[in-house]
């Protein structure tokens, strides 16, 4: 009989793209996804963390999208044009409305994992430059559920067998 190959992936992502240093994880294995996730308030301000363990075996579907935030794009787009003409009379509170803005600008793209679990879906976002670590994840999650699968497959257990006992 082939054997399975063990699961261990773990990925970092950032919190949001103007905390780019603040970082949260997922980890597969072939028990469970686990994922810990650094909250912000406001995509700014850190603010706690969030821990699920999700067992692998309630996991019924797996999707990765981009979202487009226009409310945050807008909002980021008045904040620079006012800390650029605050600068002028105050060039640190400028640059501190210049910095939140451009934060909240580029938190308008969001890569999404949602994992839908018993009926419910438990969802990710990750700035956009996060989304290769989250397509890794995907990968390696939707490996998983396969080699899940493979295990409790008795024609794939029988076909194995019947291969192993000839000759070749």
């Amino acid at each position: 009989m082939s054997e399975i190959k063990p699961i261990n992936v773990k990925k970092g992502f950032s919190a949001s793209a103007l905390l780019f240093w603040i970082k949260g994880s997922i980890s597969i294995d072939y028990r469970f996804i686990r994922v810990i996730e650094k909250n912000t308030f406001l995509g700014l301000i850190p603010s706690g963390t969030f821990k699920q363990n999700i067992p692998l075996k309630n996991v019924t579907d797996i999707e990765l999208n981009t979202n487009y935030k226009i409310g945050r794009f807008i909002l980021g787009i008045v904040l620079i044009l006012l800390g650029i003409s605050i600068m002028s009379n105050s060039a640190f509170m400028g640059l501190i409305i210049l910095i939140i803005g451009m934060g909240t600008f580029l938190n308008g793209i969001m890569t999404q994992l949602a994992i839908e679990k018993g009926g419910s879906t438990f969802t990710i976002n990750v700035p956009f430059f996060n989304k290769s670590d989250m397509i890794d994840a995907q990968q390696a999650i939707e490996e998983a559920l396969a080699t899940d699968a493979d295990k409790t497959d008795l024609n794939l257990y029988s076909h194995q067998n019947n291969n192993n006992g000839q000759i070749q």
